[in-house]
């Protein structure tokens, strides 16, 4: 029986150390796909405009984690956002080291979590 739960708790709890599930619906593509949608997002990260745009203030609060952690929490569904996201701030170079500088002010974890964001190419 000892063996059972602690089976279960193996397997559960990685499940609970994930980022919430609504989290899983977004529509990446769409946002990426939309100027001044992406830029509104941009523009809460990086505290140069409001955070109105769905959960945008959800990741302005869960960014640091998502960064230090290498999206160490994120389900599958949101390792693919985290990584097409940052993909797609890096095709903006000054907006990029911004974000950078901002979440990862000492850059101690700027290489292993663009080793996570380049992880599957």
């Amino acid at each position: 029986m000892k063996v059972f739960l602690f089976t279960v708790m193996a397997v559960l709890a990685p499940m609970a150390l994930c980022y919430d599930e609504k989290y899983d619906k977004i529509d990446m593509d769409k946002i990426l796909g939309d100027n001044a949608m992406f830029t509104g997002y941009i523009n809460c990260l990086l505290d140069k405009g409001p955070c109105e745009l769905e959960y945008s203030a959800d990741f302005r609060k869960l960014l640091p984690e998502v960064i230090s952690t290498a999206c160490a929490n994120c389900t599958p569904i949101q390792k693919a956002n985290v990584r097409k996201t940052a993909k797609a701030i890096s095709e903006k170079p000054d907006q990029f080291q911004e974000f950078l500088t901002k979440y990862d002010p000492d850059h101690k974890h700027e290489k292993a979590f663009m080793a996570f964001v380049l992880e599957n190419e």
